[in-house]
């Protein structure tokens, strides 16, 4: 009786160490438009993170474990993202959530995070808004459009010495905030700003308001918005005849504009935070690593989600665990971490801050702007 008592206890010490060890796993949500009008964004998100998850596990992952996947669909729909939130935090358990690729979604689900107070970081949401609600458990490691368009005005202005510039956006917190930033910054250099213009995402046809535009004589006309209607302006661009630089936001610096733009894509200018052939190690290792698994090459949105998933890790452990807690801890203690986007520095709002660069569409490929 004694030794079946030692070995029943035997056994429970067993599952008891196993549910432990469980425990300490971490358990990493991800949020990611894999469907809907966002789809080509969740391709980049899927892409960036899961490449840094299959590194960090084949190293041995964290303390021993592997990285706990449990990943949802947001379907491009804040709705479904919230939802997906609501599962990964209550159901899945998750410790936090890396995501989303969409802004809007990213807007609406980190509510759930500061209810639950499980932190949630983004490396490819571009949205102001979404580190400007006062959320407390939302991290941002990429740069705010905000940011990235303000610094492409004023590099035109101050390096091509443009001062006409016309605006034209989708009428949605994804596209008035940055868009109003960009504005404010170009008549405060001097430039005036001829024409500013909105649309709703879904529509097809713009030459009402790109001829409106066309009257102003604009030398930039500067788009935010997603790929989808940004391809269809830039060809309309150039069906009306408008003899002028076209801007789009970074959202739109992906292959996917070129496939809907062609021809008309030639020579649009994005501001971003990455881009391939940069002179550092990190850099040169993630490229090789990245089109060594998908046969192709990285984007800024592929670098700041592969980034993400590094900046939970290290957060993890300078935070001491796995635990949401130990991880948001540790999200603040990230000074100077090192990631392909550069050296982290959130401010007093979990936002990062990095560098711009320009970079336009030469026959297909993404190359530096000059």
């Amino acid at each position: 009786m004694f030794k079946k008592s030692k070995l029943f206890f035997a056994v429970l010490g067993l599952t008891v160490a196993t549910g432990a060890a469980h425990a300490d796993a971490l358990k990493m949500g991800i949020i990611e438009s894999i469907s809907g009008s966002a789809a080509a964004y969740g391709d980049n998100h899927r892409k960036g993170t899961r490449l840094a998850i299959e590194e960090i596990n084949k190293a041995g992952g964290f303390n021993g474990k592997p990285i706990e996947v449990h990943a949802e669909d947001d379907r491009s729909d804040p709705a479904a993202g919230i939802n997906a939130a609501k599962k990964l935090i209550a159901q899945q358990k998750v410790d936090v959530i890396v995501g989303s690729s969409a802004s809007l979604v990213t807007i609406a689900f980190t509510k759930e995070n500061e209810r639950y107070k499980v932190p949630a970081i983004t490396g490819q949401a571009g949205s102001p808004t979404v580190t400007e609600q006062g959320y407390k458990y939302t991290w941002r490691v990429n740069m705010t459009d905000a940011q990235l368009n303000e610094k492409a005005v004023e590099y035109f202005a101050q390096n091509k010495n443009t001062k006409k510039f016309a605006f034209l956006v989708e009428n949605s917190d994804y596209g008035k905030p940055p868009t109003k930033v960009a504005a404010d910054r170009a008549k405060a250099l001097g430039a005036q700003v001829t024409a500013y213009e909105e649309y709703n995402r879904g529509e097809t046809d713009f030459k009402a308001q790109l001829s409106k535009i066309k009257t102003t004589a604009p030398e930039v006309i500067f788009v935010h918005g997603y790929y989808t209607e940004g391809s269809i302006i830039a060809r309309q661009i150039k069906e009306l005849g408008i003899d002028a630089t076209l801007i789009v936001n970074m959202g739109q610096g992906v292959p996917k504009f070129v496939e809907l733009a062609g021809a008309a894509s030639n020579g649009s200018v994005f501001p971003t935070t990455w881009i391939t052939g940069l002179d550092n190690e990190k850099s040169r290792k993630f490229e090789e690593a990245f089109k060594a698994k998908y046969n192709h090459e990285p984007g800024a949105f592929e670098a700041g989600t592969y980034d993400s998933v590094y900046t939970v890790v290290e957060a993890a452990k300078r935070g001491g665990g796995t635990n949401p807690k130990q991880i948001q801890e540790g999200l603040g203690k990230l000074e100077g971490f090192e990631i392909l986007l550069g050296k982290i520095a959130f401010n007093e709002k979990n936002q990062n801050s990095g560098s711009v660069r320009l970079a336009t569409f030469a026959d297909g490929k993404i190359v530096p702007f000059n």
